[in-house]
């Protein structure tokens, strides 16, 4: 009789790479979807405002209850309204400042999981509607970039929101008069891959206006190699991106350049994931062996700051207590994914799952995770078949120990950070807190990496 029970037991799921890959996808996709349709955290707009074309009659009252973003907040509470039918956030909450870098990031996310939308054009109307909304969505935001982020040099800088409440002008003013290289690089990228957005009538502006900044960097290259290792390496992520969508000349000289200093400089600072990032990416962009040593070399740098005991990373040995910034944890993920794609290696597959587990699912850190999608939904299959055979398993889609918006009344975002207490060996509760810039670059590069394929499968 006890034999029966047994199959159960043997049949409990064990996480892989692909499973990782796919609910990293489907958790950013949603969030994002969530955060800049429903939250309501920032300035707004109508998707009626969006002209977007050819959307079929049933998606129209689908459309017709969101307030999409055209920018996004700092920061803010992502307690849902419990009143609120459309799951929006406390705007007594929201601190209207306006970080530059977070709004370029969400738009390029935007037009990521447009071009993602656009291979159901022909499997499913609504989520192709979704992907036109997105990049129709992508192109006004930059426009009201354009209108209000930058300063009298023409240079996009913060900016904090400072309109009378009772009034419905629009007025910004600026946080300091400070501006970054690689903010103008990450609106370069986007401005670019708005202009080849299918259908763009102003296609040429776009991409003329990403140009002249690529001309402005150029311009000012001998003060790029004087900036801090954190914005060299987000002034590389930024002529990458641009570098994929355009394949410019003058931009692989200057990243070649730039990305050579970060990688003399990336084995002289303990947590050196972007330079990873942006070696890898380089590598993928330009195919050079040069970069494809680098990435080996930070990999080997990179494990060893995991603790094979604690099972999770660790790069300030001496605190008691570890702050770990959620953009952090993310970020070391996507590289030991990465790298452990690249090299077969139990160990390393044992550390990915390890820190995916203890750091960022067990850990609090993720606030809530997405419902897994119904089985009419086509994204349920491989090949979005909707056949039977081709059902994939809700592990696919989300962590079962997560709690879902719904039942714990938290957007589904990253708190801002969590503290780990060495000598408990526990994570202290974060607080419910929302920082957009850490939320949009773990959700921008998720995107970049592990955006779905028509298989059903993250590649």
């Amino acid at each position: 009789m006890i034999l029966k029970y047994v199959g159960p037991f043997l049949r409990i799921n064990k996480l892989k790479k692909e499973t990782i890959k796919n609910q990293l996808f489907y958790l950013s996709k949603e969030s994002l979807k969530h955060i800049v349709l429903y939250s309501g955290c920032g300035i707004k707009t109508s998707a009626k405002e969006l002209k977007v074309k050819n959307i079929p009659s049933f998606d129209i009252n689908t459309f017709s209850s969101v307030s999409p973003l055209l920018c996004i907040y700092k920061k803010a509470s992502p307690k849902l309204e419990s009143e609120s039918t459309n799951s929006s956030w406390n705007p007594d909450k929201f601190k209207k400042e306006i970080n530059i870098d977070s709004n370029a990031l969400m738009t390029l996310s935007l037009f990521e999981l447009g071009d993602h939308y656009h291979g159901f054009k022909n499997i499913d109307a609504k989520k192709y509607s979704l992907g036109e909304l997105y990049k129709s969505l992508g192109k006004k935001q930059l426009e009201f970039y354009t209108s209000y982020f930058r300063n009298d040099e023409g240079v996009f800088v913060d900016k904090i929101e400072v309109s009378e409440g009772t009034s419905d002008k629009i007025v910004f003013t600026e946080k300091n008069k400070k501006f970054k290289f690689s903010t103008q690089a990450l609106l370069m990228a986007a401005f670019y891959k708005a202009s080849t957005v299918e259908g763009n009538k102003e296609s040429e502006s776009y991409k003329s206006f990403s140009i002249e900044i690529l001309k402005m960097l150029i311009q000012y290259k001998e003060e790029l190699y004087e900036v801090s290792l954190e914005e060299l390496s987000k002034l590389c992520l930024g002529l990458n991106i641009f570098y994929k969508y355009s394949g410019n000349e003058e931009c692989k000289l200057l990243l070649l350049d730039l990305c050579e200093l970060l990688n003399e400089n990336a084995l002289e600072y303990p947590f050196n994931c972007m330079a990873y990032i942006n070696s890898t990416l380089s590598s993928k962009n330009t195919g050079m062996l040069l970069f494809e040593e680098n990435t080996k070399k930070i990999y080997s740098h990179l494990i060893d700051l995991y603790d094979l005991e604690k099972g999770m990373f660790i790069y300030d040995s001496d605190s008691k207590d570890l702050t770990y910034e959620s953009s952090d944890i993310v970020i070391y993920l996507i590289c030991i994914l990465l790298g452990s794609q690249q090299v077969e290696n139990s160990n390393y597959d044992s550390i990915l799952m390890d820190v995916y587990k203890r750091q960022l699912v067990d850990s609090g850190i993720l606030l809530s995770w997405p419902e897994v999608p119904d089985t009419g939904d086509p994204e349920r299959y491989r090949n979005f078949s909707l056949k039977a055979e081709d059902l994939l398993d809700d592990q696919e889609f989300r962590m079962p120990s997560i709690a879902s918006p719904e039942s714990n009344e938290l957007a589904p975002v990253f708190a801002k950070s969590i503290i780990y207490n060495r000598k408990k060996e526990t994570y202290k509760e974060p607080k419910s807190s929302f920082d957009s810039y850490k939320n949009m670059l773990a959700f921008f590069l998720i995107l970049t990496f592990f955006t779905t394929d028509n298989q059903g499968s993250a590649i």
